[in-house]
């Protein structure tokens, strides 16, 4: 092969590249553009106006924010646990707190059947820059084991939207303590 022989080679896998660039990004951008959701999960305190409190009360708030392009549509909170060896990658669904931040006595509530996996209003449908929060017990005695990856939200396209590692490490410590506090055992059980 001579040197127009090569320049042709080139030429036509430069355009087939190209083209399948053009493709890829007509087909994600307009033919099925798919939301990215941001997720993030802290301990948060709830701060009353007019009401001095040496103690606030405390919530486990899991928050999520459509960045775009679309409208999503959030099914649940979710939890990831670890896989054990060659089992395979299992979830759990959340119970949330349905009158959190309006109400902060959540204690009585929940222990009167006043949580659910469906109580913050799943399935909650969020437009472009729209943000959606779920509240969570402070003393969670599954999430203060520690003994799971991932927690966040799914959405009506089956995709997983997960909390950044460092927020759940960071609120871990706080959950603890709440657990503590009102003396569950969250110590991770021998397998």
């Amino acid at each position: 092969m001579n040197t127009a022989d090569w320049a042709l080679v080139i030429s036509i896998c430069s355009a087939a590249t190209s083209l399948a660039g053009f493709v890829w990004n007509v087909w994600s951008k307009f033919i099925y553009p798919k939301p990215r959701v941001q997720v993030s999960f802290s301990m948060v305190r709830a701060i009353r106006l007019g009401v001095s409190e040496d103690d606030p009360p405390r919530a486990l708030m899991l928050s999520a924010t459509n960045m775009g392009p679309s409208e999503v549509t959030l099914r649940s909170a979710l939890v990831k646990f670890k896989p054990y060896w060659f089992s395979e990658v299992s979830h759990g669904l959340l119970n949330t707190l349905p009158t959190m931040p309006m109400s902060t006595d959540y204690e009585t509530e929940y222990e009167m059947g006043g949580g659910g996996p469906f109580a913050a209003g799943f399935p909650k449908k969020l437009a472009v820059g729209e943000s959606f929060s779920a509240y969570l017990v402070p003393d969670h005695e599954t999430l203060a084991k520690g003994n799971y990856e991932r927690i966040g939200f799914d959405d009506s396209f089956n995709r997983m939207h997960w909390a950044p590692r460092r927020q759940i490490l960071t609120a871990l410590p706080s959950i603890r303590e709440a657990c503590q506090r009102s003396s569950k055992d969250w110590r991770p059980s021998l397998r």
